[in-house]
């Protein structure tokens, strides 16, 4: 027995799936961006790394590692919503009510 078309989740919607992969996607970037960012603070003391013989270098870019923290909770959130709104659109079929009249 086939499943009928207009069962709910029977066709693949390409929006739904869209919204999965950015989702998935923006949760991930933003996780791992973030253990980079601040691995990065930690390992670089200040910003600074000096040897011995008093020469100093630069470990990190600045401006790179404060716009990953500032914009990881933002892409974070929008990812959140991503995947709540993919959920919704899986959901609102199945509890809509059918509002088949009948009549007298």
């Amino acid at each position: 027995m086939e499943p009928s078309e207009d069962a709910p989740g029977s066709r693949i919607n390409p929006f739904e799936v869209a919204l999965w992969i950015v989702g998935l996607v923006a949760v991930a970037a933003a996780v791992w961006s973030t253990h980079w960012a601040n691995g990065t603070l930690s390992i670089a003391n200040g910003g600074y790394y000096c040897d011995d013989a008093g020469n100093c270098k630069e470990l990190y870019d600045y401006a790179l590692v404060h716009t990953v923290l500032a914009l990881a909770p933002s892409v974070l959130t929008s990812g959140f919503i991503a995947i709540i709104v993919a959920f919704a659109l899986r959901a609102w079929p199945v509890a809509r009510p059918e509002h088949g009249r009948v009549s007298a």
